[in-house]
């Protein structure tokens, strides 16, 4: 197939220990998916001490998505030209660097660049990091190397709350861009004399119009999903976004599958168990935006938790799914991933069912443990979903690696940025409904006005006069009825999360060609249990 055989698949003998190696590229990873979550909690404050509005602040969250989302797809293309460690080692200076310079901002405009800075290097840590892992540890031992990355993956997110929260009510929120700082200048003094130098494949040349209509389709694409929440579908500004966005990417697919030496190999998605990993993970993608998104909302809005103790709250969950996953990851080894997918998935499904079933005096210890269950849920089936699909691909050749890992986290990005518009506009749409479905049982006479007469009443019995009294129990019974409204739609919303998981589970019945079962270990140490 052109262009899948281009490059060798020679093995690499390695100089140093490849789990120092691995230490090295999961501090890099767990920096940069950090950076996506640490921000939010920060985002009130950075409002007030750089000066600007609540529209205006939220670039620094967008820039970084961004840019990320625009420097993934070249991220395979440089792997193979300029090497893993060589890139890892730029990723690495130009996230530490770009994360010293955000804490010195002193203005919207410069921290928003600054911040893009930051998305150039963190976008190109994660695929390094696995690309590195499938070509320094045998097949035999990815599956179990693949749990302990996903710690990082999985856990980063949750534990960025917390850590965004401390700073920002103990200290300030430059804090969470400098506390990078220490650790990426750790991070290098280990990756340059400690990472081996893997051989890379011949020189290629840059496929010019394919990262041309790249950069512009998932700029263009990921621009339109995260203005959908603030304009709807129908503005002008989201439809000429993703209309440039889905031409531009039409363009870019009849360019890669033309190009001798493509800069993202589409030819990969001939490989069954690597496309059908895909549409798990992307469904998982946007299934778990619901947990990570919405809880928080939740936990601060109405239940009055702070930053600090909502970060708190959910660290259970992301310790219980960083336990699992090296677990879930032997298993893959031994196994494969369709007995860990079927399990993982059929619990997400059942807690996030019951999620459909909160209110506003659900107890914390009842939210935590379902919270906790679908951490669970996560950590058992993730990990072992993505690393069949790119074993299926890396056992045909270990030179493809940095080519899987790149195509995955493209479409991780554009799965994620379109779950996001979905849910957020579907959660908005929902409460709408449900506010105006609770306020048309205040009619005269019905049980809730009588709760508008007892609250007036017990308001007069305070001294208020009868305007005042009246008032008062308006805005109590308002608050209410909004509170109540936003449940609703966030269970709503919790139950196409539980569609969503339930099509994830039936995929996964498939994600090896009908017929035929992952292969158990072989005498050859270079066959996965998990190909194809």
């Amino acid at each position: 197939m052109k262009g899948l055989d281009a490059v060798s698949s020679t093995p690499t003998q390695h100089r140093s220990s490849p789990y120092l190696q691995l230490v090295i590229v999961l501090i890099g990873t767990f920096m940069a998916v950090l950076d996506t979550s640490v921000v939010n909690v920060a985002i009130p404050k950075m409002e007030v001490a750089l000066n600007t509005n609540t529209s205006n602040i939220q670039w620094v969250l967008t820039g970084y998505m961004l840019v990320t989302g625009v420097i993934v797809p070249t991220s395979g293309w440089l792997i193979d030209t300029l090497g893993p460690k060589r890139l890892f080692l730029f990723a690495l200076v130009v996230f530490t660097a770009g994360s010293a310079l955000c804490g010195f901002a002193w203005n919207l405009p410069s921290i928003i660049f600054f911040r893009i800075i930051q998305g150039i290097g963190g976008g190109l840590l994660q695929p390094v990091a696995q690309t590195v892992i499938y070509r320094t540890f045998p097949p035999e031992r990815i599956g179990s190397i693949m749990g302990v990355f996903g710690i990082t993956i999985m856990g980063a997110p949750a534990f960025g709350p917390l850590i965004s929260g401390y700073f920002v009510e103990y200290s300030s929120w430059r804090w969470i861009f400098f506390v990078n700082v220490p650790i990426g200048i750790l991070a290098l003094l280990l990756a340059i004399p400690y990472m081996d130098d893997l051989p890379t494949s011949p020189s290629f040349k840059l496929d010019v119009w394919g990262l041309t209509f790249s950069t512009i389709g998932f700029f263009s694409l990921l621009y339109g999903f995260n203005n959908v929440p603030d304009h709807g579908w129908g503005s002008t500004q989201v439809r000429v976004a993703l209309a440039i966005g889905v031409v531009s990417l039409l363009l870019f697919v009849i360019t890669e599958l033309r190009a001798e030496r493509p800069l993202l190999q589409l030819r990969l998605l001939t490989t069954y168990t690597y496309t059908m990993s895909l549409i798990v993970v992307s469904i998982l993608s946007v299934a778990l935006f619901v947990g990570i998104f919405l809880m928080p909302l939740y936990l601060e809005n109405i239940r009055g938790y702070s930053a600090l103790r909502t970060g708190l709250f959910v660290t259970p969950g992301a310790l219980v799914s960083a336990l699992v996953m090296p677990i879930s990851g032997r298993l893959f080894d031994k196994i494969g991933a369709r007995p860990l997918g079927l399990l993982g998935i059929g619990i997400l499904a059942v807690s996030t069912y019951a999620f459909t079933f909160l209110t506003t005096d659900s107890t914390g210890a009842h939210i935590q443990l379902l919270y906790i269950t679908r951490s669970l849920a996560m950590g058992i089936a993730m990990m072992p979903i993505m690393t069949a699909g790119t074993t299926a691909v890396v056992s045909k050749n270990p030179m493809l690696a940095g080519q899987a890992a790149a195509l995955t986290n493209t479409i991780r990005n554009v799965a994620s940025g379109l779950g996001t518009a979905v849910m957020t506009v579907y959660m908005t749409k929902r409460e709408t409904i449900r506010e105006a479905q609770l306020a048309s049982q205040y009619d005269p006479g019905s049980p809730r006005a009588l709760q508008l007469s007892q609250a007036t009443a017990h308001y007069l019995a305070q001294g208020m006069s009868q305007t005042q009294a009246h008032a008062q129990a308006m805005l109590q019974i308002t608050d209410n009825l909004q509170a109540n409204a936003f449940v609703l739609g966030m269970n709503d919303t919790f139950m196409v999360s539980t569609l969503l998981a339930i099509a994830a589970w039936i995929v996964v019945l498939f994600i090896y060609p009908i017929g035929q079962s992952p292969q158990r270990r072989s005498s050859n140490p270079r066959v996965s249990p998990a190909m194809d």
